[in-house]
């Protein structure tokens, strides 16, 4: 087996959904978390100057999901098809495209324009993307399921992760109104390993 180790800092942030498809294969690696003040140092060793890095016995690989895809390919959780892997795929850019717009939100110096921008987005983007992520698990099996297939996939665990992740920044649960999306991270988080790694992950800021 690869010896895998994962480097980032100690947040869940872009990292967290690796943390949890190598929880959920049940494959050990070294979860490096850096301290910032190390950072400086590290940088110049990694392949373009940013955080994670998954090293796969010694190669260095870094963009969070080009690892996440990695990952889920090599441990049968990106979907049984080429059809399944590209809406999973799909799925997990979409939910990208929302991070990136809250991530928006924190880097907004204007403290005017930044109280419009979460106004918006908990009152108009957010409602809209869910709904569409609503209708997108309807597809599958009545969205009493999975995102795709009939078993968890790299999609269904980016989902949770990033439910959580807003919620941990302080956002209502965009989610809540919503009952199929609901009933999926319900479902996700307490699969056993992700129960497990949730009770003794750190606890962290973002």
């Amino acid at each position: 087996m690869p010896q895998y180790k994962l480097i980032y800092f100690n947040l869940r942030a872009r990292a967290e959904l690796i943390r949890l498809l190598f929880e959920v294969a049940g494959v050990q690696y070294d979860d490096i978390r850096v301290e910032h003040s190390r950072w400086p140092d590290i940088k110049k060793d990694t392949p373009f100057g940013q955080l994670p890095v998954l090293e796969v016995d010694g190669v260095k690989l870094c963009q969070s999901l080009t690892i996440a895809r990695y990952v889920a390919n090599k441990y049968g959780l990106a979907g049984k098809t080429e059809l399944e892997k590209a809406r999973a795929d799909m799925i997990v850019d979409c939910i990208d495209d929302v991070s990136r717009e809250i991530v928006k939100l924190f880097t907004e110096k204007d403290e005017s324009k930044k109280n419009e921008m979460k106004e918006k987005l908990e009152k108009e983007t957010l409602p809209a993307h869910f709904q569409k992520f609503e209708e997108l698990l309807k597809q599958n099996h009545n969205g009493d399921g999975y995102f795709v297939g009939d078993a968890i996939t790299w999609a269904d665990i980016s989902f949770a992760n990033g439910i959580s992740w807003i919620c941990l920044l302080g956002f209502d649960n965009p989610i809540a109104p919503l009952p199929k999306l609901s009933a999926l991270v319900k479902k996700v988080e307490n699969h056993p390993k992700i129960e497990a790694w949730i009770k003794k992950r750190p606890t962290t800021m973002m």
